[in-house]
């Protein structure tokens, strides 16, 4: 079953290259019939909000120089100008290529799309290759001979009867050996490149939220993390304050938490879910005495997400967390009455994001 569902896709994944290229054509064929001189031409290269993780400028341009024999046909003072806008349009990207002449009219126009931005960005750079052969200078043919030297006045001949000297000491010179006729070395494929690897950014976040389920009534606090975000998967470490606290029957008694979160997520769009593991530990302080005492915390749970770009470095990202706790304190007053956190905790957070 396995063999079968990898044959389909690579079938897929062939004819979606043999339409690109085909289409890549017919966007060329202006190039063609303008008769441009091969100048090569200028490249805009533009990422919109949510394409943080797509591959950039020099990416694109080695896939398409490796198309063309390591040629790169972009430079600054093109006779053509092509850019390329790469967008995030729900779960996949989109990419448009578009032709300008000189003048800057419109000659043609390209839409690609693919679920992995990577793809995508290969897929443009083959399209690109085949726009931009046209404008390459012409190779010699393979084989062609190179043109030899005027031939120059014949030597002088010596005397029939005259011959070299001949020294007693010199070896005898072998008889000279016909050279082998050279073998056409036969041009090799350029391979077609891997696509670029997907780099981390570094992410912080800082913003408020509300809890339940640790101190004996809901408390306010903040948050702040510091991660690594990949296209799909984020990796943080966060922070979480909780204020302190106090009310029935806890009158002269404030409750405050400290604890810290490794938070591994994976992410869809805007949507993104997590996995949680916290420690930390609840302060119970009388403030008639100034009396503390500090018990230990912890918890396993999941989170839900929402994340909204601003721009392409900033993002405002609404949580709802839901933890067991596994580790509850539990305090008991001197005048009888305890207090322990409850089986389940819950969270909710507001936080604005800036990636680096």
């Amino acid at each position: 079953m396995s063999g079968s569902l990898l044959a389909r896709g690579r079938i897929r994944r062939m004819i979606r290259v043999a339409l690109s290229l085909a289409a890549a054509h017919v966007l060329a064929a202006p190039m063609a019939f303008a008769q441009v001189p091969p100048r090569g031409a200028r490249l805009s290269y533009t990422r919109g909000p949510g394409t943080e993780g797509c591959p950039e400028e020099p990416s694109l341009r080695q896939i398409v120089a490796s198309q063309l024999g390591g040629i790169d046909p972009f430079v600054g003072d093109g006779a053509w100008h092509i850019e390329v806008i790469i967008r995030r349009k729900g779960p996949a990207f989109h990419g448009e290529i578009a032709l300008h002449d000189r003048d800057g009219r419109a000659l043609g126009r390209q839409e690609h799309s693919s679920a992995i931005c990577g793809v995508l960005v290969e897929d443009i750079g083959l399209s690109l290759s085949a726009i931009m052969r046209p404008l390459l200078p012409p190779r010699p043919a393979p084989g062609s001979a190179p043109t030899s030297p005027p031939p120059g006045p014949p030597p002088r001949s010596a005397p029939r009867d005259a011959a070299p000297p001949v020294s007693s000491d010199a070896p005898p010179e072998a008889p000279a050996s016909k050279p082998p006729n050279p073998v056409a070395v036969p041009a090799r494929p350029v391979p077609r490149p891997r696509p670029p690897p997907d780099r981390p950014r570094l992410q912080l976040g800082a913003g408020v939220l509300l809890g339940a389920g640790v101190a004996p009534s809901v408390a306010v606090g903040f948050s702040g993390f510091a991660g690594a975000r990949w296209e799909r998967f984020s990796l943080s470490l966060e922070a979480r304050g909780d204020l302190p606290i106090d009310g029935e029957p806890y009158r002269g008694w404030t409750i405050a938490a400290l604890s810290g979160s490794l938070v591994p997520c994976g992410h869809a769009d805007w949507f993104f879910g997590c996995a949680l593991a916290t420690a930390g530990r609840v302060w119970h302080v009388r403030e008639s005495t100034g009396r503390e005492r500090a018990l230990p915390y912890a918890a396993l749970g999941l989170r839900a997400g929402l994340q909204v770009p601003l721009s392409a470095r900033l993002a405002v990202q609404l949580t709802g967390d839901l933890s067991i706790n596994t580790i509850r304190p539990s305090y008991r007053l001197p005048h009888g009455e305890g207090w322990k956190a409850a089986p389940i905790s819950e969270a909710v957070a507001l936080r604005l994001i800036a990636f680096f």
